[in-house]
């Protein structure tokens, strides 16, 4: 039988996104954990609001580039949660997009 060290952690610690962002620039893997944890959803947002495959995959791919370049700019203030600055990243990117669009169509 294997058993854990003595006062050994039997559980890992879920870190929050604002302790994986502020870890990020020093730990790669802390910024990949945050996306893992919302790629999905950013892309399934965006193909909801764009109706496109490929948009959504660039949106995403935008929007955790923008994020990964302001890390700096993060605030928690959503009670370890970056769901909401993330979101807004997204947001002004899909804003972006559709003015592009309406450009293009002009």
């Amino acid at each position: 039988i294997w058993s854990e060290p003595l006062g050994a952690a039997t559980h890992h610690e879920i870190r929050t996104d604002a302790d994986l962002l502020a870890a990020a620039s020093k730990d790669p893997l802390a910024f990949r954990e945050f996306y893992d944890r919302y790629a999905a959803w950013v892309r399934s947002w965006f193909q909801r609001q764009t109706g496109s495959d490929t948009a959504a995959l660039d949106l995403t791919a935008e929007t955790f580039a923008q994020a990964w370049r302001s890390l700096k700019r993060f605030r928690d203030e959503a009670e370890g949660s970056g769901a909401p600055w993330l979101f807004g990243i997204a947001r002004n990117l899909l804003r972006q997009y559709h003015k592009h669009n309406r450009i293009e169509t002009a």
